[in-house]
């Protein structure tokens, strides 16, 4: 059960765009058809789309982001001695999780203002603050995931520092 539970919450980003990903695709089809062969168009359909729209991206960001997806140029890079390269991959990585914190706030700020000030889409009545609780929550995903592979790196620096230390010393 704790197996499952895991496996669940490390894959909850995957899961909240998947199925905001199904769900935007589905109810763009549905609309095409109301609108063009039934001639009678779903007025809330913008609505809902922009929610999908931002959930499926925000959180598919963030499972390219766990997994690695995004590109990286490390040519110029791989040019520097390793302590310098580490050096680099240090400061990246305050960088990403400080603009990942950032974000994350900012989003979270706006949701709030719109939750207190009562602000809703005009048809469906959704509170225009999922849209942004909906990137913050995402941003923490991310900086989660982050977080524990640069632990795993750094640790791993530390490892490959043991053992040239002890096969210095052998």
């Amino acid at each position: 059960m704790k197996k499952l539970f895991c496996g669940l919450l490390a894959n909850v980003d995957l899961l909240i765009s998947g199925l905001s990903l199904a769900g935007l695709v589905g109810l763009t089809a549905v609309g095409v058809v109301m609108r063009y062969v039934l001639r009678d168009p779903i007025t809330w359909m913008e609505e809902a789309q922009t929610l999908l729209f931002v959930w499926a991206a925000f959180f598919g960001a963030g499972v390219a982001f766990r997994l690695g997806g995004h590109v990286s140029i490390e040519a110029v890079v791989e040019l520097f001695p390793v302590r310098f390269q580490r050096i680099l991959e240090v400061v990246d990585s305050l960088l990403v999780a400080l603009i990942l914190v950032l974000v994350m706030y900012w989003e979270l700020i706006r949701g709030l203002t719109l939750t207190r000030t009562g602000r809703s889409t005009s048809i469906l009545d959704i509170p225009l603050s999922l849209n942004y609780f909906g990137v913050s929550a995402s941003c923490l995903l991310m900086l989660i995931h982050f977080i524990r592979r640069r632990l795993e790196l750094f640790g791993s620096w530390r490892r490959e520092a043991d053992a040239a230390k002890e096969a210095g010393h052998a």
